[in-house]
């Protein structure tokens, strides 16, 4: 049986800028029948804290933090708190990929595009600064030397406006990734809007990371509404299985 995660959520334990409560995440998430989610925390739910609460729970909760670099947002797992430092760009990252490695961790690229559209006059987006040498191509995109450094691209992110999600995924198709799906949620309207689905059983932390290096799981979008679609490349996760599935 496949499970459904969300793989990005912001909590008012530790993301000044979220209204959820953990309590409101767990209720809906039961309700829209997601078997887990992680915790993407922007400054840090305390560990002790955040395992007494998921102990309680009857669904999956993992820990995580989105950590912010000159490059863009990473969520990491396994840390336990932020990494800092003087670096800066690539060298940031470089910092934060041995420190997770160190502790038998993952890195995801968090919504590598978003921004990268907002033309004729100017980017906010972090990988690509200089409106002047945009990539054009998923190609020329694919090339920018962070992708060496994360273990996976978020694809579909609920965050995100659909041309953002659409040129991740097709930057992921060149690197040979998957892609992961997150909603990016700091309430309960938009949780489950992007998903992740694991072909089989994950039903903790250590099934968790064993999935997402097995690269045995596709991201999905619109769970939140019951109208699902893969839009990965994992030939198991048939349009039929998908049926009934979400809110």
């Amino acid at each position: 049986m496949p499970s459904v995660f969300d793989l990005h959520i912001h909590t008012i334990k530790g993301s000044p800028d979220s209204g959820l409560t953990p309590e409101q995440l767990v209720e809906e998430s039961q309700r829209m029948g997601l078997t887990g989610m992680m915790v993407t925390e922007h400054d840090g739910w305390p560990r002790y804290d955040f395992d007494e609460f998921a102990r309680k729970q009857d669904l999956v909760m993992v820990r995580a933090l989105e950590v912010y670099t000159p490059l863009g947002h990473v969520i990491a797992m396994g840390l336990e708190g932020h990494i800092s430092g003087y670096a800066e760009d690539l060298e940031t990252i470089r910092i934060l990929r041995k420190e997770v490695d160190r502790v038998g961790g993952f890195m995801i690229l968090a919504h590598p595009f978003r921004f990268l559209f907002d033309l004729p006059n100017y980017t906010q987006n972090m990988l690509f600064q200089d409106a002047k040498k945009l990539p054009q191509t998923a190609d020329e995109a694919a090339l920018h030397p962070v992708f060496e450094l994360v273990d996976e691209i978020e694809v579909v992110n609920g965050g995100n406006i659909e041309v953002e999600n659409r040129f991740a995924q097709e930057v992921a198709a060149v690197l040979n990734r998957w892609g992961t799906g997150g909603s990016d949620a700091h309430s309960t309207d938009g949780l489950a809007k992007g998903t992740t689905v694991f072909n089989g059983d994950v039903r903790n932390e250590s099934d968790l990371l064993e999935a997402l290096r097995a690269g045995d799981f596709a991201p999905v979008e619109g769970f939140h509404v019951g109208k699902p679609a893969n839009y990965g490349r994992s030939s198991w996760l048939r349009p039929s299985m998908l049926d009934g599935w979400g809110a």
